[in-house]
């Protein structure tokens, strides 16, 4: 049982940096928006990256803690 909440805590850590990361990608795009045009139309590409490249790490991680909950429940019963 310690081990499950040990490894479910894991994957919320590394889901936490994971968006803080994203975050601060976001806020230096923010920063190049202001420069030109060119920095608009990069930052506007990358930051769709950014925004799916989260969407599909925090399924990816649901979907981990989803299956660890269901390998879990039957060994509780």
């Amino acid at each position: 049982m310690k081990n499950f909440f040990h490894s479910v805590d894991r994957q919320f850590n590394g889901f936490i940096a994971n968006l803080a990361g994203g975050a601060l990608l976001l806020l230096f795009f923010a920063v190049l928006v202001v420069w030109s045009d060119f920095f608009l139309r990069l930052v506007f590409g990358c930051s769709f990256l950014v925004a799916a490249w989260i969407s599909f790490y925090a399924a990816l991680k649901l979907y981990q803690i989803k299956r660890k909950i269901k390998d879990f429940i039957p060994r509780i019963k």
